[in-house]
């Protein structure tokens, strides 16, 4: 019987974010760290690196087997009650429960970002459910030159407050004196690839450092046109099954609203150099009070 491991067709999905992996369901295959070559391993890494999104289809998987995948791409930082976690409405245990999400990178209000986000459907609602991508890879390289040359040389305030509403942009005006922020240079660079990436995002993103609220608001929305312009987004439709691993610095996601009255449970980890209370002091005060 011919391995099934000994071709992975990787296929780029449409638009400049994401690519497929065919034919390899991890909830099918035991000890699927030691069932791919190098050779087939070092092709879906780089498939993540030049595209920042990997899709993966199949069925429902355990935490331990998602978790034995996700970790061929770096290093996993805990999540609250060990190394998966679960975004979730019904779960006890579940975070970001409820109300749409706009775009943004986790710890983006911090001083770095976390590296990379997996999540996995295990349970969903009848009516469906969608995450929205952004690429701020693309969008960084593909600015307009009258906006590029306005955007050079500034940073943003980047802020997120644990007591605001998540469904909304933060507002510093209301925020709590602990709120964590951090500066950052509009157009960054990536840790890992050197490339230009847009640093801001429509959650966390307060203002342009120097510019006057009206002055900032308007260069913003101009960034945002671009940013999340329909030309620069990948919209998942999620099934039953679907594992979807992401470069959480290239890539900014966000979601519409999550119905109440249906499950939506999804399976996750998260890769990076710091874990949560690292990049944020005093989280759990933070979190007590939200």
């Amino acid at each position: 019987m011919a391995d099934p491991l000994s071709e992975l067709p990787i296929i780029p999905l449409p638009g400049p974010i994401g690519a497929e992996v065919v034919g390899l369901d991890l909830a099918r295959l035991d000890g699927i760290t030691n069932s791919l070559t190098t050779d087939q391993i070092d092709a879906v890494r780089q498939a993540l690196s030049d595209r920042h999104l990997l899709l993966l289809r199949g069925g429902v998987m355990t935490g331990e087997q998602q978790t034995a995948f996700v970790s061929r791409f770096g290093t996993l930082i805990a999540e609250r009650t060990g190394l998966w976690g679960y975004v979730s409405n019904v779960r006890p245990d579940g975070i970001v429960r409820e109300g749409a999400l706009p775009f943004h990178s986790d710890f983006a209000f911090a001083h770095t970002p976390l590296d990379a986000i997996a999540l996995h459907a295990i349970d969903l609602p009848g009516s469906g459910s969608s995450t929205v991508f952004a690429d701020a890879v693309h969008a960084a390289v593909n600015l307009p030159a009258d906006l590029r040359a306005r955007l050079e040389g500034r940073s943003v305030l980047n802020l997120f407050d644990f007591t605001q509403p998540s469904d909304r942009p933060m507002r510093l005006d209301i925020a709590h004196p602990g709120a964590p922020r951090w500066i950052h240079p509009i157009v960054g660079t990536h840790p890992a690839t050197g490339a230009p990436v847009i640093m801001a995002n429509q959650l966390h993103t307060i203002r342009v450092v120097g510019l006057a609220p009206a002055e900032s608001d308007a260069l913003l929305a101009e960034l945002w046109a671009v940013l999340y312009g329909p030309q620069n987004l990948y919209r998942h439709h999620w099934s039953l099954g679907d594992l979807v691993l992401w470069d959480n610095v290239a890539l900014h996601h966000g979601r519409p609203d999550v119905p109440t009255n249906e499950p939506r449970t999804l399976q996750r980890n998260t890769l990076g150099r710091y874990t949560a209370g690292e990049l944020v002091p005093g989280l759990g005060g933070l979190l007590s009070r939200s």
